[in-house]
């Protein structure tokens, strides 16, 4: 049985694109020369088949539960090491542990001034907006090589880096709060409601999502500093 969509999205998303492997933490898309590719391994916890690596008679499940997201060196040095050496309660607890690190990184610090979140808030948008614009669906070579492998490397980049980037922004926004005034708080709530459809998207398709409001970018940059 095939993995299914929503579990490779799980999957994907709360790892944030990245080995789970501790001390590995590699990108699972990646450039290899001039190509964007797909690298990362979606790699069985307890193995299909009753003889491979931690297997077990009824042999592992093609679900997110029973899968790790790993880059191809170190999944293969788990599978081919001896037995025992990589145990199933070991694995699941690297999983375990990468996803709660990539949750925390989504907590925001409390800033003393709006020019200090604007500082804080202006790369991240820079990051998102840079993947929207070369891989999105309104990208140069989407529209130019609609038969490419783009769209697959899209859905990835989504929940690896845009997600988690929007997640960072929104929790900055509330954390901070009370340095918006209130039209300023206004065009913040846009960008959330933008956010939150934009990842319910990317899970579960949804129409009806706002569109990123330009004029949370312009709030972001208004100050020269961040010209």
């Amino acid at each position: 049985m095939a993995i299914s969509e929503k579990d490779i999205k799980k999957l994907w998303g709360l790892a944030a694109g990245r080995c789970s492997k501790p001390g590995c933490d590699a990108e699972c898309v990646k450039f290899l020369g001039s190509d964007l590719t797909v690298i990362g391994e979606m790699a069985h916890i307890i193995a299909q088949s009753p003889k491979g690596p931690r297997g077990m008679n009824s042999g592992g499940t093609d679900t997110y539960e029973n899968l790790i997201l790993l880059c191809p060196t170190d999944h293969s040095a788990i599978d081919k090491a001896p037995p025992g050496t990589f145990s199933t309660d070991l694995l699941l607890g690297w999983k375990k542990a990468h996803e709660d690190e990539v949750a925390s990184a989504f907590r925001s610090p409390s800033f003393a001034s709006m020019n200090e979140l604007r500082l804080y808030l202006c790369p991240i948008l820079i990051e998102n907006k840079i993947l929207w614009r070369t891989y999105g669906p309104e990208s140069h070579e989407a529209a130019a090589n609609p038969f490419s492998n783009l769209a697959k490397i899209w859905a990835l980049r989504k929940l690896s880096t845009i997600v988690p980037n929007n997640r960072k922004i929104i929790e900055a926004i509330h954390r901070n709060r009370d340095l918006f005034r209130v039209s300023e708080y206004e065009i913040a709530c846009l960008f959330i409601e933008h956010a939150e459809g934009f990842e319910r998207n990317c899970y579960d398709r949804t129409e009806g999502i706002p569109r990123f409001p330009v004029e949370f970018e312009e709030l972001v940059r208004s100050e020269k500093a961040i010209q």
